[in-house]
């Protein structure tokens, strides 16, 4: 049996083997709560803000002179790589592609915050880390970084039009983690249940017969 990972089932993992064993083995997944509709809204806009001017040829006014580069045509929507070995494929969906003037291809994330990052959170870090191993081992040339862009508001007269701005934070990924990690989860969830982990809200909130 082939297991289908991606960016985010790899996090669960690094947070908890044993919650990451029953969503992918036993299709059992963490309780979840109502999720706000306006960061997947704002994901919606942005992405068709930069598909406009990829047409063009030219940087979004949101970020020209905050980066160099331009929005590469034709690139996958999704990302594969197959470890047949050991049963893993590990799937990608990056937000958007930057090709750099060297002529390397990075991956350029979306992140929506109330306000300005002070430093990368872990699971985007991973996410980064993944989709360069995508990219690499899919033969494209690239390096061992990528961008996260962080839209927040800003203080304005709203029947003005809402103030975005955008902070954009270079992140160094490194795909040999990825490789460690995809080698650790093909070790799990070939294996027995873990243990309950002390460490995890979920596993403390209700330990599960399985």
């Amino acid at each position: 049996m082939t297991y289908a990972l991606s960016p985010s089932s790899l996090n669960l993992l690094e947070e908890c083997p044993r919650c990451f064993y029953l969503q992918v083995v036993k299709k059992i997944r963490r309780p979840s709560g109502p999720m706000s509709s306006i960061p997947i809204k704002m994901d919606s806009i942005i992405k068709k803000y930069f598909s406009t001017y990829r047409e063009k040829g030219i940087l979004p006014p949101l970020i020209e002179g905050k980066i160099k580069g331009v929005l590469p045509l034709d690139m996958p929507k999704t990302l594969y790589y197959e470890d047949k070995e050991n049963d893993i494929k590990l799937k990608g969906l990056p937000d958007e592609y930057l090709q750099t003037e060297d002529g390397l291809i990075v991956p350029f994330d979306h992140k929506t915050k109330s306000k300005a990052p002070e430093e990368t959170h872990s699971s985007y870090q991973l996410q980064l880390d993944c989709y360069t191993f995508l990219l690499e081992t899919n033969g494209y040339k690239t390096e061992n970084f990528g961008y996260l862009a962080y839209y927040h508001p800003e203080q304005c007269e709203l029947h003005n039009g809402m103030d975005v701005q955008v902070t954009i934070i270079k992140v160094k990924t490194d795909p040999e983690r990825v490789r460690k990690v995809l080698k650790k989860a093909s070790e799990i969830l070939n294996g027995k249940l873990p243990r309950v982990n002390g460490a995890c809200e979920y596993c403390k909130w209700k330990k599960l017969k399985i």
